[in-house]
């Protein structure tokens, strides 16, 4: 069973605390929980509480993604 993230553990004790209505963006293939930003930061000002779950294993940060691409196809 995956375990929760510091990060997803932030977002979602923020949510219950705000009495916001929560909404969970979930991303697709080839893309992070930050896709979602702008859209989180919409619904955050229009009263809900946006919730961005990562898929397990997946890396925080799109460099970190990219590190990990290059690191497989054999480049530095």
């Amino acid at each position: 069973m995956a375990e929760i993230t510091e990060r997803e553990q932030r977002q979602i004790d923020q949510a219950n605390s705000s009495r916001k209505t929560p909404v969970v963006f979930i991303h697709g293939l080839w893309l992070l929980p930050s896709s979602w930003d702008n859209w989180v930061g919409l619904f955050d000002e229009n009263g809900y509480a946006g919730v961005t779950p990562s898929w397990p294993d997946d890396p925080e940060a799109v460099e970190e993604a990219r590190a990990i691409r290059r690191s497989s196809q054999g480049r530095p």
